[in-house]
């Protein structure tokens, strides 16, 4: 195994190198071992087995921080806190392609790593497949399948942040081989994605016990998810029932066990795939700590107080009393349980963190560098209320509602959704606000409100008549900002994140072709 690791971390430099597409000259002649290159680099089952470790500490490196920053903070979950520059340039939306504060959030190189790792293994895992060495055909054909899921969750993030991107799906293994690419079209890349997909489930696993690594039930959750992106409700009704049959999971019984969920998500019935962290394995701790609690910083965002003041709203309509497990799972109620003190006070998110004492009280806090916080991919929940909308969508809304309602029941919210609610002649519009606003509860901080927000009405569409549902909610909180850029006339376009401007001194393909209205 020693002699595995090193080899694998000799190919992962040079991967990583040529993925990047820079200084591959130079790194060449400066290391006198890069004759080992990764193509050197399959020779057993212990190499192929550190591979896929390696794409996954890669996989880790990417989401890291971008898990959050890419898919919450330019939402209205959040509100800046703390003393950073970044967090104001994010929520102001005054991003830019050459910003020192918010450059590695920018940046597509750790993406773009991770694509080129599993780029290695989609080439390579089919010979040991082919010579079933050491019998280890099944985990060899598992390894392929999860390559071929996380290159195309990979792909799903960079179109839902950047638009179009640049398809890389062979690995560079020469500094004679075309490394730099244009970008291709939305088309394109949807293609590759659901490609991908389809490798994958033809070849991954279906275990349903192993939380941190993409299986079966993953590969279909994301199969729904990027269907209920591109508006396909049949096909993501059909996605949504096949995960939720392959994944084995079953509803928790309380908040108790929905918080449990957060502590330790290999052991519940909900979660379907977790980001594994380890602080004392990689030295810092995964950056959810930093942006929404610890104890070693001031938080860099808070949860808005309108959310929390409507988790608190959750009522017993006879009692008074609040019945949402949710509410006292994320925050000390003890010390904010008013929204004033709530407003005033720049309070921390406990969502990953076990309480100290009791429900509803402080919480055990770790330091941002200690935090090993396993953040949620996909859950159980997510699969579901996404079935919920194609359901809504397809006028099944009795069913829809009855999704609705078992999310909100297994925490102690017991008020049912029904459909004398609503107004028949706008029935569907006000129950998709209704999931779309259930899943922003559910989901508080787990990087889901953003993509939320931008998948619903025309996509891609940089007019008047595009984003409009996230351009209502977004606009009246912005323009209250300092320097805040609403989402009018061109800068529409900046639903989209800038290309960082390190991408155009390394490909030259992609030179005037950046996102409106950022500058190269």
């Amino acid at each position: 195994m020693k002699r595995s690791i090193i080899k694998f971390t000799i190919a992962i430099l040079i991967a990583g190198t040529f993925a990047m597409g820079v200084g591959c000259d130079k790194f060449l002649d400066e290391e006198p071992i890069s004759t080992i290159v990764p193509g050197d680099f399959w020779k057993d089952s212990a190499d192929a087995t550190t591979w896929m470790a390696g794409v996954y500490h890669q996989l880790q490196s990417t989401l890291r921080n971008n898990w959050f920053d890419w898919g919450e903070v330019r939402s209205d979950n959040v509100r800046a806190a703390g003393t950073g520059n970044a967090q104001l340039t994010m929520v102001s939306n005054t991003l830019s392609a050459n910003d020192n504060d918010i450059n590695g959030i920018t940046r597509w190189t750790d993406l773009y790593s991770t694509i080129s790792l599993c780029n290695y293994g989609i080439k390579y895992y089919p010979d040991l497949i082919k010579t079933n060495f050491k019998g280890g055909v099944t985990k060899y054909k598992n390894y392929l399948g999860q390559c071929y899921g996380l290159r195309a969750l990979m792909y799903f993030y960079g179109m839902r942040v950047w638009g179009r991107m640049p398809l890389h799906t062979v690995p560079v293994e020469s500094i004679d081989q075309p490394k730099n690419f244009k970008r291709s079209d939305i088309a394109a890349v949807k293609q590759r994605i659901l490609d991908d997909i389809d490798l994958a489930l033809a070849n991954i696993g279906s275990a349903t016990g192993q939380k941190y690594y993409m299986q079966k039930s993953a590969v279909l959750a994301l199969k729904t998810d990027v269907h209920m992106w591109f508006q396909e409700y049949p096909e993501a009704l059909k996605a949504a029932n096949d995960c939720i049959a392959a994944s084995g999971c079953t509803w928790v019984a309380n908040a108790t066990e929905w918080k449990d969920m957060f502590i330790d998500p290999s052991r519940s019935k909900e979660t379907i795939f977790n980001l594994y962290w380890s602080s004392i394995e990689r030295g810092e701790g995964v950056g959810i700590c930093g942006k929404l609690g610890s104890s070693s910083n001031t938080n860099q965002y808070a949860i808005s107080t309108s959310i929390f003041s409507a988790l608190r709203d959750h009522t017993d309509p006879v009692s008074g009393k609040r019945i949402d497990g949710r509410f006292w799972a994320q925050w000390d109620t003890v010390t904010y349980n008013l929204p004033e003190l709530y407003d005033e006070g720049g309070p921390q998110m406990g969502k990953f963190y076990p309480w100290a004492d009791k429900p509803g009280g402080k919480f055990t806090f770790e330091g941002a560098g200690e935090c090993s916080a396993k953040i949620p991919i996909y859950r159980y929940a997510d699969v579901q209320l996404l079935k919920a909308e194609a359901l809504n969508k397809l006028d099944r809304h009795q069913e829809a509602l009855d999704i609705v309602n078992q999310v909100r029941a297994r925490v102690g919210y017991t008020i049912p959704a029904t459909l004398a609610d609503y107004d028949p002649a706008q029935l569907k519009d006000q129950i998709e606000i209704t999931i779309l606003k259930e899943r922003q509860v559910e989901f508080l901080g787990e990087g889901k409100r953003w993509f939320d927000m931008c998948r619903i009405g025309k996509i891609y569409d940089y007019s008047d008549a595009g984003y409009l549902y996230m351009r209502t909610i977004m606009n009246p909180l912005i323009i209250k900002r300092i320097g805040g850029i609403p989402f009018t006339g061109i800068n529409i376009n900046r639903i989209l994140y800038p290309i960082n401007s390190d991408a155009f001194d390394a490909n030259p393909e992609l030179l005037k072709d950046q996102n409106l209205p950022y500058d190269e």
